[in-house]
């Protein structure tokens, strides 16, 4: 391999990492009622960094979706592994979803946008930045099908919060997933691509 392409190759590992990140995000706020707070900033702060395809820029580098590149490392996923990877693939298909709905892509857009440019909320994590990205979401991904179904603990799921918050990460996953498309990055490189991509998620997380 090039060192072109393993550049490339690298960069949608990042990527992809990021949607990764946050399929655990959700899965942590639906079985615990948490989630790592680092990680869940990188997330949601990627949100609003537009019109960038440098993973480096967008998404924090590896610092900025460590938490998603374990899984993409593995070899053989447990089954906690194995529903994320679902919840990754649900990102994936909804930001190829969006792409075909111009209107849909467009609204998100000017609500992004509004948020950036407004001034009015300042961390992205506070309640009113988390209430403003799901407030997004609900407006715009949620129409898209298929859904995105995200399995937890009731308790956890019925808790507003919590759910605003699952909300605000699907975003950022979806955010991650479109840029991987961006990149190159196809869903069945996931499966017939597997080595490629754990060993240049292995790679990059010993340069931590």
């Amino acid at each position: 391999m090039s060192s072109r392409e393993r550049g490339l190759t690298e960069q949608r590992v990042l990527a992809l990492a990021g949607v990764c990140q946050c399929a655990l995000l959700a899965q942590e706020l639906a079985r615990r009622g948490h989630a790592q707070p680092e990680p869940l900033r990188c997330a949601l702060e990627s949100i609003l960094v537009v019109n960038q395809t440098d993973p480096e820029i967008a998404l924090g580098g590896v610092q900025g979706v460590y938490a998603g590149l374990p899984d993409l490392a593995r070899k053989n996923p447990d089954p906690s592994a194995v529903e994320r990877l679902r919840y990754a693939i649900a990102m994936i298909d909804i930001q190829k979803r969006l792409r075909r709905d111009t209107t849909t892509a467009s609204r998100l857009r000017a609500q992004l946008d509004e948020i950036r440019d407004g001034g009015t909320i300042l961390d992205l994590v506070s309640p009113e930045g988390i209430s403003a990205l799901a407030e997004i979401y609900s407006a715009t991904l949620s129409l898209l099908t298929p859904k995105i179904i995200i399995r937890g603990s009731e308790q956890h799921l019925k808790d507003e919060d919590i759910v605003l918050k699952v909300r605000s990460v699907l975003l950022a996953g979806v955010r991650a997933a479109y840029l991987f498309h961006e990149l190159g990055g196809r869903k069945w490189q996931i499966f017939i691509g597997r080595k490629k991509l754990a060993d240049s998620a292995s790679r990059l997380l010993g340069r931590q």
